[in-house]
């Protein structure tokens, strides 16, 4: 029952997930299904900390289960300008669903941690 945020978009894992579930159940251990490895992928957090590029969001949003991207800036970690470049592709995506970008931004969070919402 730990839930596990991964940062930076997850890295390569959105784009990969089903390249290894489908090794994994084909090639490393003919037991395990790859859809089960997938749920299991799937049940991770994302924060869009510097990935919310043209290319990078698109996979991670095509990947992650609703409500399972949460915004992130890397603060105090990159600098200022950082953040601002990446929060610039998020704030302008033109394929958020309605109240995509809105979940995204704070609503995601609120129901992960609702003992912190206000």
């Amino acid at each position: 029952n730990v839930r596990v945020i991964l940062s930076h978009g997850g890295g390569f894992l959105p784009y990969a997930a089903y390249r290894f579930s489908g090794l994994t159940s084909t090639v490393v251990d003919r037991t395990r299904k790859a859809d089960d490895i997938l749920r299991d992928l799937k049940r991770f957090y994302f924060d869009t900390a510097l990935s919310a590029s043209p290319s990078a969001l698109p996979a991670l949003l095509a990947f992650a289960e609703p409500g399972h991207i949460l915004y992130g800036s890397d603060w105090p970690f990159a600098p200022q300008e950082a953040g601002t470049y990446y929060n610039n592709f998020l704030e302008t995506y033109p394929d958020f669903t309605p109240g995509q970008a809105q979940a995204i931004d704070r609503g995601n969070a609120e129901a992960l941690f609702p003992r912190l919402a206000r």
